[in-house]
């Protein structure tokens, strides 16, 4: 290897030998990385945290939101079981997918289960990424079922407390080293009576390591075995199930419930209603209340005795109805939900998304189209909204509705449509994405992407509500009104020098049609509540006005973090290099195939994702000289490291070197390009083996 202050050089000779990679670890076919499950104790005690490991670690820790899980208000569990699981979600740097499953209603869920019928479960991470991001906490499942299940358990529960406790330490290292928050429970199969004796102390000590590895960290116990052994499911919490709720954080009921149940349970659940998650199987299956487009009516009598909800494979819209009614129904199906689901609030900044929902028909990077073809990526998905329609109060004709599209976008894949109605004897109308609980820093600048569709000459603005407002002084803001707590912010006039990198575009026609605006904010003791798009009538508009909007990207950014300086992209190196002879296609000569492993250091909590480009070409010349292409965006990666997979390169001839450079661009939490002269590089000069 060679090394100079601006790239690392690595040098290879072409061998068509590779090194044999962890198959649990990566796709055996195109090497690339996989998420991971076990299937037998054996292999969950055998398991460490190894470098291989680094791709399925989680980008952060759930972030902050209101009101957090620990309070007492009931919940809502999304329990995700989708034909076996580990399908393209299995795919850690994405996939090409074509219509594939996403979740975006976000807002309305405290816990999120990645379930299928291997005996370790462990959440694919691009789950925990979206899911995290939203401040969402997420468990995997650890599962026994049918005699070989009963085999299992008496292995590790049948004997003394050193069996038990070296599986939930491993389950503890596993949440802990991942960063995924814990584990259901779901032992579904007899116990024999040393077993079961023991399961409720196995629950015990998993729950208490685990609180003390995993802040926020949750284990819960599926309703299936009762404290005799027997696998016997009580649709309640009862006298026969209560040890092992009374042994970790809650209990997931079975879903053959009525409401004599629920009334049943409130006394055994005592102060701890919100542990009890009444299970809702949406496929409707057995003697159930509600389910599939009726599931309102299971969460009503849930709610009304103040229990907290499991939802148990609401992909139902997905598997059962049309695909490409998918966002529709998907939509329709959380829509019926919406009063028996209280939102949250998010409570950190920077605060920037622009709507992509992890997926699309084409990748967009601020305005500019970077590739065409279909592609799913949980991990990229971003801060989604409150989605809904809003019917003005009193006039009967004004409404705004919002939906994801995937029609156009200004960043990823999707961006946010909004559509309404504003009546004549109303001047404006307005629509709440965000419901916020955030202390703001003295100065906040925020930022809003959109275009206007069809010929609509509504003024767009963003509004914010601010809360204490006894001690909340306000500056740079008019007040739409006197008795109204909503702030219209007013527009940045001339961006600061310092802040070019962000506010380059601001108040400039852009490319696609889009508009961007910003604005700045003087605050003093305030909290921001709330976020608002509105959409107001031009002066002099008597009638009625229509309007289609499409959102880009909403920023809200503290000015300080805006002026601290990025780190670096440090110590790019290449490893797990695998070649491959490139038959001829699509007018390109025969050539090599190369896949390797890209690593890098940088402090994570500082960026949103990596964006990995390469550039290839021949030769051993200087970085980025003759006979090198531009970047060409291959991918991104949310942890310090990718896998390149089968990149067409030429073949050098006898005695010639060939030459391909990747360069790492960190994507800041901020919301702004970096300039290429601060990426990360590394280049890999190859050559054929000697004969």
């Amino acid at each position: 290897m060679e090394d100079n202050p601006q790239e690392a050089v690595f040098r290879e000779v072409v061998s068509f030998t590779p090194d044999p990679l962890p198959a649990r670890y990566y796709d055996k076919d195109t090497t690339k990385p996989v998420s991971f499950y076990f299937s037998s104790l054996e292999e969950l005690l055998a398991w460490t945290p190894a470098v291989e490991e680094g791709f399925n670690v989680a980008l952060v820790p759930a972030q902050c939101r209101q009101p957090p899980l620990s309070s007492r208000r009931p919940r809502t569990l999304l329990c995700h079981d989708m034909m076996g699981g580990y399908l393209d979600d299995k795919f850690i740097q994405g996939s090409a997918a074509q219509d594939p499953y996403a979740f975006y209603h976000w807002q309305y869920i405290d816990i999120f289960v990645y379930f299928s019928h291997h005996m370790v479960t462990v959440p694919p991470v691009c789950w925990t990424n979206a899911a995290h991001r939203h401040g969402v906490c997420v468990l995997g499942t650890f599962i026994t079922e049918w005699k070989e299940g009963g085999q299992l358990c008496e292995a590790f529960l049948g004997g003394d407390d050193r069996s038990y406790q070296a599986v939930a330490d491993r389950l503890v290292l596993m949440a802990q080293f991942l960063r995924f928050d814990g584990w259901l429970i779901n032992i579904e199969n007899s116990l024999s009576v040393a077993a079961v004796g023991n399961t409720p102390r196995f629950l015990q000590y998993l729950t208490t390591q685990l609180h003390q590895q995993v802040p926020g960290g949750l284990v819960l116990w599926y309703d299936s075995v009762v404290s005799s052994g027997q696998l016997k499911w009580q649709n309640e919490l009862n006298e026969h199930n209560r040890v092992f709720f009374d042994a970790c954080d809650g209990i997931f009921t079975n879903y053959n419930w009525g409401e004599e149940h629920l009334e049943r349970m409130r006394g055994p659940a005592g102060e701890r209603l919100a542990d009890v998650y009444v299970g809702v199987d949406v496929f409707a299956r057995g003697n159930v209340v509600g389910g599939r487009f009726d599931t309102n009516k299971s969460l009503e009598l849930i709610r009304k005795h103040g229990f907290s909800a499991a939802l148990f494979a609401p992909g139902w819209v997905y598997e059962c109805l049309e695909k490409t009614d998918f966002f529709q129904n998907q939509d329709k199906f959380w829509s019926l939900l919406t009063r028996y689901l209280p939102t949250h609030s998010i409570c950190s900044l920077p605060f920037v998304t622009s709507f992509c929902l992890g997926m699309g028909t084409r990748r967009v990077c601020y305005g500019q189209e970077e590739a065409v073809g279909p592609w799913s990526h949980p991990s990229a998905q971003e801060l989604q909204p409150l989605f809904g329609e809003h019917r003005l109060e009193g006039t009967g004709q004004g409404w705004v509705k919002t939906h994801s599209s995937l029609a156009d976008a200004w960043h990823g894949g999707s961006s946010l449509l909004i559509q309404g109605v504003i009546p004549p004897e109303v001047r404006d109308v307005a629509v709440r994405l965000f419901t916020l609980h955030v202390p703001v820093p003295p100065k906040v600048f925020l930022s809003l992407v959109y275009k206007l569709e069809g010929p609509s000459s509504v003024r767009v603005a963003l509004e914010l509500t601010t809360g204490d407002a006894g001690s909340c002084h306000v500056g740079g803001i008019s007040a739409l009104n006197e008795t109204s707590s909503r702030h219209r912010p007013r527009p940045l006039r001339v961006p600061p020098t310092k802040l070019a990198r962000w506010a380059a575009r601001c108040g400039q026609q852009l490319s696609g049609g889009w508009v961007q605006r910003c604005y700045e904010l003087s605050l003093r003791g305030c909290l921001l509540q709330d976020l608002f798009v509105s959409f107001s009538r031009p002066p002099g508009s008597q009638g009625e006005e229509t309007f289609v909007c499409r959102l880009g990207e909403i920023q809200v950014v503290d000015a300080d973090s805006l002026l601290s300086p990025l780190p670096q992209v440090q110590s790019v190196a290449v490893s797990r290099a695998r070649w491959q002879r490139a038959a001829p296609e699509g007018g390109l000569e025969a050539g090599l195939r190369l896949s390797c492993t890209l690593h890098w250091s940088y402090h994570l909590p500082q960026v949103r994702c990596f964006r990995i480009h390469c550039c290839r070409g021949t030769g051993g010349g200087p970085p980025g000289g003759p006979g090198l292409e531009k970047p060409t965006l291959l991918g991104l990666a949310f942890v310090n490291q990718y896998r390149v997979v089968d990149l067409a390169v030429a073949e050098p001839g006898p005695g010639q070197d060939g030459r391909v450079e990747f360069l790492v661009e960190p994507v800041p939490r901020e919301g702004f390009l970096v300039p290429q002269a601060e990426w990360g590089r590394v280049a890999v000069l190859y050559s054929m083996p000697s004969t």
